[in-house]
């Protein structure tokens, strides 16, 4: 029994670690700072210096800067508010388990594996679907093997490769939230292990939180300005078809109540972003939300609008 909790105390000190670092360097990257070599590697296997990013930073600006735009603006918002809505969801599911964490009752626990599964096997699940399949290979495509400047493609491979790695850490850490709620569901584990284990999901979705926003900071200020510049409009709709197409009709009805939500969430939004909603959702949709939140959305995640 006590190396069940040494063990168990050990998984706690490691995610509070894991947190405390990240936080570090999330907080800089929203902020507009430049990451820190010495925590942060932007490509696979090896870390990124200050030197290095500023000088990634003023490529992808002059490029941005001497270039016309192909398209009048971005149209490929989904992927921007899903990205927003698994931000705000993962922080909500931290709030909702710091709760549970005062009242580790059966029933509440259950609940807080309904609330971690729309999370992570819906909404996180539904975006990295989308990323893997369709918008990363496309993006690679259209910002590395472009007939664009080789410093710029060189420029954009590295945040590419940075955040395809974060991607990676954010999906290893969707796992272990799982894997701890296994462990507090479990009728075998007593109290102190459930404990423990809400304790440590409650960290890891502060991790995942703070890494999926760095992940969207970088992709706002370089990926996004960079489509535009190469990508005509034409083909960026067309583009934003195909991915509802592959998320299907069902999952994306559940998705727009995430997006708009988070949009509309004054912590996460703005008035810009819900104009944006307004011009690029159509209005059938937009009317449909209410309904849809009722009988698709809160069935599965009405315990998370208690955060």
């Amino acid at each position: 029994m006590r190396l069940i909790k040494l063990i168990a105390f050990t998984r706690l000190i490691y995610a509070a670690h894991a947190a405390e670092n990240w936080l570090s360097n999330a907080k800089q990257l929203v902020a507009g700072n430049p990451i820190q070599s010495s925590t942060t590697c932007q490509k696979e296997g090896s870390c990124v210096n200050d030197e290095t990013f500023d000088a990634v930073e003023s490529t992808i600006h002059t490029f941005l800067s001497s270039n016309p735009s192909k398209a009048d603006k971005f149209y490929i918002q989904g992927w921007r508010w899903h990205t927003l809505s698994l931000i705000r969801d993962s922080r909500r599911l931290q709030v909702y388990a710091t709760g549970v964490l005062k009242d580790l009752t059966q029933d509440k626990l259950d609940s807080l594996q309904k609330a971690a599964d729309h999370v992570i096997n819906f909404n996180l699940k539904g975006l990295q679907r989308i990323e893997n399949d369709v918008f990363f290979p496309w993006l690679r495509e259209k910002l590395i093997s472009e007939d664009i400047d080789s410093d710029a493609k060189e420029a954009f491979q590295i945040v590419i490769d940075g955040v395809d790695r974060d991607r990676k850490e954010v999906a290893e850490i969707a796992s272990s939230i799982m894997a701890e709620i296994k462990i507090a569901t479990d009728i075998k584990s007593d109290a102190y292990t459930k404990e423990i284990a809400t304790a440590v999901l409650i960290k890891n979705c502060h991790l995942l939180s703070s890494i999926t926003e760095s992940i969207m900071t970088r992709e706002d200020r370089f990926l996004v300005p960079g489509l535009m510049k190469i990508v005509p409009s034409k083909e960026q709709k067309s583009f934003n078809n195909k991915i509802l197409r592959n998320l299907g009709i069902f999952e994306s009805r559940k998705h727009l109540i995430g997006m708009h939500d988070a949009v509309h969430d004054s912590l996460y939004g703005n008035e810009e972003e819900e104009a944006l909603f307004v011009q690029q959702i159509p209005s059938v949709a937009r009317y449909m939300i209410s309904r849809w939140r009722r009988t698709l959305y809160e069935p599965a995640a009405g315990m998370l609008d208690e955060s």
